[in-house]
């Protein structure tokens, strides 16, 4: 099935996210939505960058997301910001991560390109 994938989706209800991941596929996009600590919310690629294990297996610590399997860490935008047994992390390792909205209770993922990510007020704001 093809999806526009320049465009927002609604993937939860806010409500729905909290310190368990959860795992959505949106417009053929298979995701894993977290909250960290402080509250805020990540969409990312549901695959560790290490051995593609699905990050919604893995568990919330502080503000990022560890993956169940080696226990890589990952924050809301993506980045690694622990590998278990390294001291330093290589350049570039991290897992997609989606541009998100949290407006009137639904969290919503845009699935294109992050640069063409709007505000989402022709879509969000009519809610």
């Amino acid at each position: 099935m093809v999806f526009p994938k320049n465009s927002w989706y609604m993937a939860a209800f806010s409500a729905d996210i909290g310190k368990t991941p959860l795992a959505r596929t949106v417009a053929g996009e298979r995701l894993v939505l977290f909250r960290s600590e402080k509250g805020e919310v990540g969409i990312l690629a549901d695959r560790c960058a290490h051995r593609l294990y699905p990050l919604s297996r893995g568990r919330v610590v502080g503000e990022a997301l560890r993956c169940g399997y080696h226990g890589a860490s990952f924050t809301v935008d993506g980045r690694c910001v622990h590998i278990p047994g390294q001291d330093t992390i290589p350049n570039g390792s991290r897992v997609r991560a989606y541009p998100v909205i949290e407006r009137h209770g639904m969290v919503w993922v845009w699935t294109g390109a992050p640069d063409n990510a709007t505000d989402g007020s022709e879509v969000i704001g009519q809610y």
